[in-house]
């Protein structure tokens, strides 16, 4: 059980629309399941869509590093910090 709210459905689909519109495609990926993470960053939008784009420019555009290196990287950095996300 979540300690503090967490945004609903409604208030998700609003977070990906705003995203869709500012070009951030991953916005598709939460239209079927929004992770707990993803409800937290809906609460406050000034800093959860910011936070989405970083995660965007981090993740997923060309790098040094591959995407599978970079997932790899937040999983061992997550485990050592004993994050469940």
């Amino acid at each position: 059980m979540a300690r503090i709210r967490l945004a609903s459905d409604e208030e998700c689909a609003v977070r990906n629309s705003r995203l869709a519109e500012r070009g951030v495609s991953r916005a598709e990926a939460y239209t079927q399941f929004v992770p707990n993470m993803g409800r937290l960053l809906s609460i406050r939008p000034e800093i959860g869509v910011p936070f989405g784009e970083l995660f965007g420019v981090l993740m997923v555009e060309p790098g040094g590093l591959t995407r599978t290196q970079r997932e790899m990287i937040a999983i061992v950095a997550s485990r050592a910090n004993r994050c469940h996300y």
